[in-house]
């Protein structure tokens, strides 16, 4: 097994990039709105629900894997949404959501992109929106709501605030800002 080829991509989205990402997303996006519905069924509807999120402000992708043909396997992508202010998380958020095709899911494949994600975001603060205090990451994968996964998530900075609408878990991460003219 080779290691992946992965990219942190936020805010350098060249032609060539939006080109693959727009085949990519031709190819999987069914798919992958197919697996969060039966993610969503599966889930209890008992959990405590958090209506956090208003209308999304943009979406772009920050960090993609590739396989060894060098063809996109993994997408790492964030949206910028305002929030609902009755939660005390500031007035906007990063939401992030990751996304790696059946063939190519591994769990090593999973945190080397995750990781690389959160230090290239952590790494560009003046790329993002200073009005965004955390990034939340929604956790509807039945796989990721186990006891080791919920710690893995803490040890990279995550706190949970609980479930939302959708079923999944909600975890969020301070994100520093900086504000410039």
């Amino acid at each position: 097994m080779t290691d992946p080829r992965i990219e942190f991509v936020f805010g350098e989205v060249s032609d060539q990039l939006r080109s693959e990402l727009k085949a990519f997303w031709s190819q999987y996006g069914k798919p992958h709105q197919e697996e969060l519905k039966s993610f969503r069924a599966t889930l209890s509807n008992n959990q405590k629900r958090m209506g956090l999120l208003k209308k999304p402000i943009s979406r772009q992708p920050a960090a993609i894997s590739r396989d060894q043909s060098g063809a996109i396997n993994g997408v790492v992508f964030v949206v910028l949404r305002e929030l609902e202010t009755s939660r005390d998380l500031g007035s906007h958020a990063y939401f992030q959501r990751m996304y790696v095709i059946p063939e190519s899911r591994n769990p090593r494949l999973a945190n080397q992109l995750f990781r690389a994600f959160l230090q290239g975001f952590d790494r560009e603060v003046e790329k993002r929106d200073h009005r965004a205090k955390v990034l939340l990451a929604e956790n509807i994968n039945p796989g990721l709501q186990k006891a080791s996964m919920r710690r893995y998530f803490a040890r990279l900075g995550f706190q949970m605030l609980g479930g939302n609408q959708l079923g999944g878990e909600i975890w969020a991460r301070k994100l520093k800002t900086h504000f410039s003219f």
